[in-house]
C-alpha cells in the first residue's frame, strides 16, 4: 500500500475517494459542510447529510457531482481525544475498503484541543488507516476478488500556512507508516499456524529480517541450549519434535558501551499445556501463544527504520509445549539457567518457565532495563478483560513511562502489587520455587509474575501480561480479529520517548 502526502488543494488531488472527519454539532457540521463544498469545489445537497450527525461511531459516504466523500463521526468537539480521531480514521478507511475503492485521500484533522503537534496528529491517522485494513488470507485459496483493495492513502492537509507545517507532516506520516507496517508484522507472525510456524521456522524468519534491516541474530538450538545450561527452555521444549530454541537479537543504535534495553517475548508456538493438557475447546487460539515474541520482532522492524539511538536487545525462548513421552512431567524439577531450582506444578504454566531462562540471560548484559511481554495467564483475562494489559515491576520509574506509552498509544497498562505476601505462594518444600501458586489459582496473574520476578538480577524490570490483548474474539475499528499486534506501538512509544 502506497502512503504520500499530497501538498496540493484538495481539489487538485487525484482521488477516487476523499475522508474528512467531522464533529457532532450542528453548526460546526454546516460549517464543514461548506468547507467541503469550498476546497473540493463541489456541492452537497442538504439532503444526504439528514443521516449523519458527526456521532464518534458514524460513518457514511455521500455522492456529489463527481465525487465521492466519506464522512467519519469524531463526536463532540470538547471530548475529543487521539482514539477518537483513530478509529474515526479506521472506520472511514475500511467503508472505502467496502466500497472496493482503490484511492483514498485522508484530510488531516486540525484541533489545538488535542494538545498535540502536527506530525503527532499526523502519525496517528497513518496507523489507525494501516491498522485498520489488515487482513490475513494467505491460506485462503477460494476467493476470487481483493479482500483489501485499496491501493493508496493520500494524506492532505487545508492548513492556512501548510508551508509552516508540511514538514512535520511528513515526518508523522513516515513514522506512521513504520509503525503501522510493524504491526502487520506482529500480527502475521501471531497469526501463522503453528504447522508452518515452529520454533526453528521463526528462528529463520527473524535471522531474514535482521538481514534486511541490520540488526544481528543468533538462534541458539538444543544442543548449544544444553551447553549453556538453560534447563528452563529445554524442559519445556523437549516434549516436542520441534525442538527449542533462544532467539537474540541485537541492533546497535546507541554509543558504544551504552547498556541495552533488553525486550523479551514468549515466544510458545503452540501450547497443548503439555502433560497438564488444556481443554480441546479453544485449543486452536494457542498457534498465538507467541504474540509477545511477535511483538518483539515487530518493535525491531520499527526500531530499526526509525533508526532510534538506543542499544536494543531482544530475547525470544521459543518451544512447542506438547504432551510427548519425552514431555516434562508434574512434580518434575527443572535446574533454570539462573542456577534456581523450578518444581513443576502444572505443565500449562509454561511461559514462566521459558521466561525465566531468558529473563537471567539478559539480566547478566547488565542492561538499562528489561520488559517481557507474555500471554502468560488466563487469570488477566479473567480480572480484566481484554480491554488492558496487566503489569508488575520493580522499578516505579520504568513503570511510570510504560503506563504513559500506555497511554499515548491506547495500548493501556494496569499495574498489579509485588507485595511480599504474594511471593510467599511460590515457595515449596521440593526446589526454590514453583511454578504454580500455594494454593492453585489463586492470584493467577500475580503468581506468574512474582515467579519471573525471582529471576530478575539487579536491573529495572517490568513484566507486561498481553494475554487478554494480544488476541481478540471479534473486529474492533482497527484491532483485527485474532492477533492484534499489542505491544509493538507500546513498547516503540517508550522507545522514542527516551531515545528520539
Amino acid at each position: 500500500m502506497k502512503i504520500t502526502f499530497d501538498k496540493s488543494p484538495a481539489n487538485k488531488i487525484k482521488s477516487d475517494a476523499f475522508v474528512i472527519l467531522c464533529y457532532e454539532d450542528k453548526d460546526l457540521l454546516t460549517k464543514e459542510k461548506k468547507n467541503i463544498e469550498t476546497t473540493l469545489n463541489t456541492e452537497i445537497l442538504g439532503i444526504t447529510l439528514e443521516d449523519f450527525s458527526g456521532r464518534d461511531t458514524e460513518v457514511e459516504i455521500i455522492y456529489s457531482n463527481d465525487k465521492r466523500i466519506i464522512l467519519s463521526g469524531l463526536g463532540k468537539k470538547d471530548e475529543l481525544t487521539l482514539e477518537k480521531v483513530r478509529k474515526a480514521c479506521a472506520r472511514a478507511v475500511k467503508k472505502a475498503n467496502d466500497y472496493k475503492i482503490e484511492k483514498v485521500a485522508v484530510e488531516i484533522v486540525q484541533d489545538e484541543s488535542l494538545k498535540r503537534t502536527i506530525d503527532v496528529i499526523a502519525k496517528v491517522q497513518t496507523e489507525a488507516c494501516i491498522m485498520a485494513l489488515y487482513a490475513f488470507y494467505k491460506y485462503i485459496t477460494t476467493a476470487k476478488e481483493k479482500r483489501i483493495t485499496i491501493e493508496e492513502i493520500t494524506f492532505f492537509s487545508e492548513f492556512n500556512n501548510l508551508k509552516k507545517f508540511a514538514k512535520q507532516i511528513e515526518e508523522g506520516i513516515k513514522v506512521g507508516s513504520i509503525i503501522g507496517k510493524a504491526v502487520h508484522c506482529a500480527r502475521d507472525l501471531g497469526n501463522e499456524p503453528s504447522n508452518v510456524l515452529y520454533p526453528e521456522e521463526l528462528a529463520n524468519r527473524i535471522k531474514k529480517l535482521g538481514k534486511q534491516r541490520g540488526y544481528a541474530v543468533r538462534a541458539f538450538a538444543m544442543n548449544e541450549l544444553q551447553k549453556m545450561g538453560m534447563g528452563g527452555i529445554i524442559a519445556i521444549g523437549k516434549g516436542s519434535k520441534n525442538g527449542p530454541y533462544l532467539i537474540e537479537m541485537k541492533y546497535n543504535g546507541g554509543k558504544k558501551g551504552d547498556a541495552p534495553v533488553v525486550v523479551v517475548g514468549k515466544g510458545v508456538t503452540f501450547d497443548s499445556g503439555g502433560i497438564s493438557i488444556k481443554p480441546s475447546a479453544g485449543m486452536e487460539a494457542m498457534k498465538m501463544d507467541m504474540c509477545g515474541a511477535a511483538a518483539v520482532v515487530g518493535v525491531f522492524e520499527a526500531v530499526t527504520q526509525l533508526k532510534l539511538k538506543v542499544n536494543l536487545v531482544g530475547l525470544i525462548p521459543s518451544v512447542e509445549n506438547m504432551p510427548g513421552g519425552n514431555a516434562i512431567k508434574p512434580g518434575d524439577i527443572i535446574k533454570s539457567y539462573s542456577g534456581k531450582t523450578i518444581e513443576v506444578g502444572n505443565t500449562d504454566a509454561e511461559g514462566r518457565v521459558i521466561l525465566a531462562d531468558a529473563i537471567t540471560y539478559g539480566s547478566r548484559m547488565k542492561p538499562n532495563c528489561i520488559i517481557d511481554l507474555a500471554t502468560l495467564t488466563g487469570a488477566t483475562v479473567v480480572a480484566l478483560g481484554h480491554f488492558v494489559t496487566t503489569a508488575m515491576t520493580n522499578n516505579s520509574d520504568l513503570k511510570n513511562e510504560i503506563i504513559d506509552s500506555g497511554q499515548a498509544t491506547y495500548e493501556r497498562v494496569w499495574e498489579l502489587p509485588t507485595w511480599m505476601e504474594y511471593d510467599k505462594l511460590i515457595d515449596c518444600d521440593n526446589a526454590d520455587v514453583s511454578n504454580m501458586g500455594n494454593p492453585a489459582r489463586t492470584a493467577g496473574t500475580i503468581v506468574g509474575g512474582m515467579f519471573l520476578k525471582r529471576f530478575v538480577e539487579n536491573c529495572p524490570w517490568v513484566h507486561l501480561d498481553i494475554a487478554g490483548t494480544a488476541m481478540s474474539n471479534s473486529t474492533g475499528d482497527y484491532i483485527p480479529k485474532y492477533a492484534t499486534g499489542v505491544g509493538v506501538r507500546l513498547i516503540t512509544h517508550f522507545l522514542r520517548k527516551r531515545y528520539s
